[in-house]
């Protein structure tokens, strides 16, 4: 089978036949007659919500959990909103395909350019090449296999693509180096703040497996990011000191501020805000074009008005 146009499988009343992909597990819900399931296929730019409404196919679903799956569905629609109902599904056994064949990515040339760029900018602005080296041993430590340039920053909320941790830091570096220009007496640090937004995330290649929670996901990034820095302990305090080892500690625990264990320095404040920025305001953009330019909604401040966007 082949893989199922989303968008033109939501015509409504046509059946459509192919496969798909569940990236998380799907909610069951009780109905006056019996319980049904409601989730989400999707692939690449393409996420169409569906329904089972029978227990005894669904129940193949929570037996295989998030997967790719062969299946039948046909184009619904209820009070306006459009959805599939999926009619047969199984688990697929085509050996050609796997879940890159359905997530976006971030090619990784222009992951290793980003950065490249953002590395000379922040070189000029007093981040010194024993930085660097050691940055670089900590995310390209084999014990990681490459997995810190292939994991998402997130699963739904933003950069939650094939690339997206390497990207989301790479932002936030970005973000780093105009503060550092902005404010030059932040330099004397420099060394600091690169490293501590280079490893503040580190934990999600831990936390999460190709876009989908692994199996100890409630030992959270924060935790399993100072798990994994304890390992370059010996290597920071020869290289900087103990203060600067334990900052950096002090920056993966605290980065979330009010919505995890709150910052306990300055430069974890800093970096605070720096991945809010980031975070918040790529998740506006991602938002505006999935509505094509219209309005879109804000949990906290109801509707935006949308913002023309170019090509990025």
């Amino acid at each position: 089978m082949s893989i199922i146009d989303l968008k033109s499988a939501l015509e409504l009343n046509k059946i459509s036949q192919g496969t798909v992909f569940i990236n998380e597990l799907p909610i069951v819900r009780s109905g006056k007659k019996s319980d049904f399931m409601i989730g989400n296929f999707i692939c690449r730019d393409q996420e169409v919500e569906f329904r089972i409404w029978e227990p005894s196919i669904f129940q193949t679903v929570l037996d295989n959990g998030p997967g790719i799956y062969d299946v039948e569905v046909i184009g619904n629609s209820y009070n306006e909103k459009e959805y599939l109902t999926v009619r047969s599904i199984a688990p697929s056994l085509n050996p050609e395909l796997d879940k890159s064949s359905f997530l976006n990515s971030i090619p990784t040339i222009l992951l290793e350019s980003n950065l490249r760029r953002v590395q000379e900018r922040l070189t000029n602005l007093g981040v010194t090449p024993k930085c660097w080296a050691l940055i670089d041993s900590v995310i390209n430590d084999p014990f990681l296999e490459g997995r810190f340039q292939v994991e998402g920053a997130a699963i739904r909320y933003h950069d939650n693509v094939i690339g997206g941790l390497m990207h989301h830091t790479t932002k936030m570096l970005n973000i780093l180096a105009a503060m550092l220009e902005n404010n030059p007496q932040l330099r004397a640090s420099a060394d600091l703040l690169c490293f501590a937004v280079s490893v503040h995330d580190i934990g999600k290649v831990f936390e999460y497996n190709n876009l989908e929670v692994s199996d100890f996901w409630y030992s959270s990034h924060r935790v399993r990011g100072i798990e994994y820095l304890a390992r370059f302990k010996d290597r920071i305090i020869d290289d900087y000191d103990e203060e600067f080892y334990r900052q950096a500690q002090a920056a993966i625990a605290g980065h979330h501020g009010e919505y995890g264990d709150r910052p306990t320095t300055v430069a974890t404040a800093i970096i605070h805000y720096i991945d809010t920025l980031e975070s918040q305001a790529t998740r506006l953009i991602q938002e505006l074009e999935a509505a094509h330019g219209g309005r879109i909604y804000d949990r906290d401040w109801g509707f935006l008005e949308g913002l023309r966007l170019g090509e990025s």
